[in-house]
């Protein structure tokens, strides 16, 4: 086994593997990659190997090393200690599976490498390592988690709401499409005290059928969605735990959250409302100084608009890494819209955006900040 490519000969170039190369995410980062100075496609990992990368992701410019098929699951170890080897830093692992067999695979990858396993960077693309308390992974996916004291060496990937944590990390968890809408619309305003957590937060999102994955469906298959609209997860989605989390890592009481999303008629892209209840002891809160409380919130935030005026389309951000963001008060609520790409700030670009900050690298590199404007 040689690699294609001589890491050696190329200074801080880190070698990549992508574990899971199938998915839409997986295919997604790979063509960020692809165009990142800095990382170096070492291996794209299925469970059997042997397929043309360019027959999963034809999109993506021809990068695999050696015959520019997949390497099969069993060989990662072997592959891994060899990159390492060649290179002069670390191997990235990015991991695109489904919850649950991200964190055991990663779990007996770390007892096959050995001491190895603490020099690589490992992000997560999946929900496996980012809720603390196992119970809450449990309540909200309805299983044991694999491995719950490894959760807690994981660093939540959330640039714009706790940048400092990135810094260095080595184990990265990249949140949800919805939870990253869900915490940018609310958490700000959590922050600043202005809003009632006894009253209900009503918040409602629209997705496109990227968010469900590759594999199809009746609710993903677009002759089904095209045209269509319709609600599901009535009874609670997945990633509102991680808002629950957010918030208690804020110092701020838990609100009853009433979260509905629904199924879009298009591919990519989240549109969330967030209705949230201001409390009656801040004063009033007028246009001006809500805008001014987010605006303030991200006012270094790369990958984050606030609009002066008008509101955030689809247009705007899909295709980008950046989400769009307006406010406006309503009466005693403050309605809050946010508009991202959720297989870029939502996904993949997120997962590099946060490699970036963790490796020291600009934290832009190998991100597209226009959107395409006409879908």
């Amino acid at each position: 086994m040689t690699l294609g490519t001589p890491f050696g000969t190329r200074t801080r170039v880190r070698p990549l593997f992508v574990v899971g190369a199938k998915g839409l995410l997986a295919g997604e980062f790979l063509r960020l990659a692809s165009e990142h100075p800095l990382l170096e496609l070492a291996g794209a990992v299925t469970r059997s190997g042997g397929e043309p990368l360019a027959s999963l992701h034809a999109h993506v410019p021809a990068q695999s090393p050696g015959d520019g098929a997949t390497i099969a699951l069993h060989q990662l170890p072997d592959w891994i200690v060899e990159a390492a080897a060649c290179a002069e830093a670390a191997p990235v692992l990015v991991l695109a599976l489904p919850h649950g067999e991200a964190a055991t695979l990663w779990r007996g990858l770390r007892d096959e490498l050995g001491p190895l396993a603490d020099e690589l960077v490992v992000v997560d693309l999946s929900a496996d390592h980012r809720l603390r308390e196992a119970s809450a992974y449990e309540r909200w996916y309805g299983a044991t988690h694999p491995d719950p004291a490894e959760a807690a060496r994981f660093v939540y990937g959330l640039p714009e709401l706790a940048p400092g944590p990135l810094a260095g990390a080595t184990r990265i968890a990249v949140p949800g499409c919805f939870a990253t809408a869900l915490q940018l619309a609310t958490i700000p305003a959590a922050r600043a005290g202005v809003l009632d957590h006894t009253k209900t937060w009503f918040l409602s999102g629209i997705t496109g059928s990227s968010g469900s994955g590759a594999t199809p469906s009746a609710t993903t298959h677009h002759p089904h969605r095209h045209a269509n609209l319709w609600a599901y997860a009535l009874g609670g989605h997945r990633h509102e735990a991680e808002l629950e989390q957010a918030l208690a890592l804020a110092g701020c009481a838990q609100p009853p959250v009433s979260f509905v999303p629904h199924s879009g008629p298009f591919v990519r892209g989240i549109h969330l409302t967030a209705v949230l209840p201001v409390s009656g002891g801040v004063g009033a809160l007028g246009p001006a100084e809500a805008r001014a409380l987010y605006a303030g919130a991200y006012a270094d935030a790369t990958c984050v608009e606030v609009l002066a005026d008008g509101v955030p389309d689809l247009g705007r951000v899909v295709g980008s890494n950046r989400a769009a963001l307006a406010c406006v008060p309503r009466g005693e609520s403050l309605v809050v819209l946010v508009a991202l790409d959720n297989v870029l700030k939502g996904g993949a670009g997120q997962a590099l955006q946060c490699l970036n900050l963790a490796l020291g690298w600009p934290e832009t590199t190998g991100l597209p900040l226009s959107g395409l404007g006409v879908l």
